[in-house]
């Protein structure tokens, strides 16, 4: 029934993010404006203030910059975040904020800690130190005691041979560039990551059939046809309804079906089928509508039977009065077969209406006189199409499980769930419902490619 063979299609993860590439954009241009907001209105201004010290390596063991080369430019780099963490270390930090403790009460090592940054000047032995605050001056008190306190401390713990402060830092006159553009950027690439990862959320926990190679790699059941649904108002169930204006598509969509369905049927003593899904909403009381048209037209005798004694909905797609006689009268024994048959309502297109909704259709269903029934229409007509309620809502198709060819299961493109179809194909397993097949139904499908868009579209409008 289903094949155990799970595994994530790369190339349909691709095609899913690409037809919902507005989702990054949107979320790029979110994040981005956001960012940008921040900088421009919400961050304080800053000011950063800088020094510079020379440190002479007499240590073998640390670079000697006279002497450089690649290997000793990686090791400079490593060197100066030795030099941080020891200019960070609690013993620098203690003498630094006690300097400061008299014109800034209540400064903490902390703060002073994560104001500092360091760096090598153009890969040589001059080291750059600076601190960003909000205060200029507060700044450069910083960075001026972190050079007076630092050198010791170097010489001391690293080895080098001595440091000497070369320029001292003066007080900032101008504002930090915010740079907002370039924040707003990083926040635009946020945005996308944030974006894709909701997308692959979505894309590994979508359980919505939306293409073919979702069936046949799921099930071992055939695909009989795929039938683009047609425009119209779910208000108006007739507008859905094979007419003479008709797309051509439409017409060979369901004319493939009708084939396909009596190959199936060959060898089977049964021509009844039932016409069904997994819950409600996916299409198949249009599809049983428009199969037994395009039978009638096919020159096949067909009786359409409106099986769903709960939720008749053939009425509304033929504009048939819907108090009339049908399925649930005969069955209950107070009508005759003739008298309920609506005869001719298309070409070769018979009728027999629900009737009054019964309290227990499920029984009559399962009944001998439905058996009967059947086995007498069968014998009037060449195929006995029976419209019944989902599986998954009520077991009324499953009653006529050992009285039928089989049915066929109409899943909906982007609507149909796979755990529905998973629980309804069991169900039909377990009462030995024979499926014949699905009925791929939905809006964007393109099963045609080349020959529908160019040669046959073409060839027939002429």
């Amino acid at each position: 029934m289903e094949n155990k063979v799970f595994r994530i299609d790369l190339v349909k993860l691709i095609l899913y993010v690409l037809k919902r590439i507005w989702v990054l954009i949107l979320c790029a241009s979110i994040g981005f404006g956001i960012r940008y907001w921040q900088t421009v209105y919400r961050m304080p201004d800053t000011y950063t203030a800088s020094g510079t010290m020379y440190v002479y390596n007499s240590n073998p063991n640390l670079v000697n910059y006279q002497y450089t080369s690649t290997i000793d430019l990686d090791s400079a780099v490593k060197l100066i975040d030795t030099y941080m963490i020891v200019v960070k270390s609690n013993k620098v930090m203690e003498v630094v904020t006690d300097r400061l403790a008299a014109d800034y009460p209540g400064i903490a090592p902390e703060f002073i800690a994560s104001s500092l940054h360091m760096s090598s000047v153009s890969e040589t032995g001059v080291v750059s130190v600076s601190s960003t605050t909000s205060d200029p001056k507060l700044s450069m008190d910083i960075t001026n005691a972190v050079l007076d306190v630092a050198p010791e401390e170097l010489i001391r713990v690293v080895g080098a041979g001595s440091v000497e402060v070369i320029d001292y830092a003066t007080e900032p006159k101008y504002v930090d560039s915010r740079r907002p553009v370039w924040r707003g950027m990083i926040g635009a690439i946020a945005g996308i990551m944030l974006g894709g990862l909701i997308l692959l959320f979505l894309f590994l926990f979508n359980r919505k059939v939306t293409n073919t190679k979702d069936l046949t790699d799921t099930y071992t059941f055939p695909i009989l046809a795929s039938i683009r649904r047609s425009k119209g108002s779910e208000k108006n169930p007739s507008d859905f309804l094979l007419s003479d204006f008709s797309s051509m598509e439409a017409l060979e969509n369901y004319a493939k079906l009708r084939m396909n369905l009596f190959y199936s049927l060959v060898g089977k003593k049964s021509r009844s089928v039932v016409i069904t899904s997994a819950i409600c909403g996916e299409g198949k009381s249009t599809v049983a509508a428009n199969l037994a048209v395009s039978c009638g037209h096919g020159g096949k005798k067909t009786l359409l039977i409106e099986g769903d004694l709960r939720r008749a909905r053939q009425r509304d797609i033929f504009r048939y009065d819907g108090h009339s006689k049908g399925l649930s009268e005969i069955l209950a024994g107070v009508s005759s077969l003739q008298d309920c048959i609506l005869p001719n309502v298309r070409e070769n297109l018979d009728i027999l209406p629900a009737g009054a909704f019964p309290p227990n259709p499920a029984e009559l269903l399962a009944s001998d006189r439905m058996q009967e029934l059947l086995e007498e229409l069968e014998g009037m007509y060449d195929l006995v199409l029976l419209d019944m309620p989902p599986v998954d809502i009520v077991s009324d198709p499953l009653a006529l499980s050992t009285q039928v060819a089989g049915c066929l299961f109409v899943v909906r493109q982007n609507y149909s769930d796979h755990r529905d179809i998973r629980k309804a194909l069991i169900s039909a397993e377990m009462t030995g419902m024979n499926v014949l097949g699905f009925v791929f139904y939905g809006e964007k499908i393109d099963e045609g490619g080349y020959y529908w868009k160019k040669s046959y579209k073409s060839y027939y409008s002429r």
